[in-house]
């Protein structure tokens, strides 16, 4: 398998303790190219509405709305802090890293680029 090299983006909470069950994020840095998101994301909790069950739902926002922005939302990866995504119906695959704290989140996105198996994914990003 080829190397894969993720577009980073790391995320700084906001409006820290302002809401429940919804944390604001705000665009600190890119590395390894162009964002993918806008510079405001939300994560929030699942509230059951789904079938697919993810543990969150992010989004991203667009003018003065916020819309969904990945095609599943965010599921569990079997290690601890670590959910993956996607884009476009599975063709762009974002993993997401939470601190201990959740204050700083950082999203992998491989462009291009899908696989259920994380083991190499995970390998390539030094987690």
């Amino acid at each position: 398998m080829a190397t894969i090299k993720p577009i980073t983006h790391i995320f700084s909470e906001i409006n820290v303790g302002k809401y429940k069950c919804v944390k604001h994020y705000e665009l600190t840095e890119v590395i390894n190219g162009t964002t993918q998101f806008s510079e405001l994301i939300n994560i929030s909790k699942n509230q059951h509405f789904a079938k697919s069950m993810p543990v969150y739902w992010f989004k991203e926002r667009n003018g003065n709305k916020w819309q969904k922005f990945c095609t599943t939302g965010l599921f569990k990866s079997g290690l601890t802090n670590i959910f993956k995504g996607d884009k476009d119906h599975k063709k762009h695959l974002i993993v997401f890293k939470f601190s201990e704290n959740a204050k700083i989140l950082k999203a992998y996105f491989f462009k291009d680029f899908y696989t259920k198996d994380l083991s190499n994914v995970l390998q390539t990003i030094n987690l």
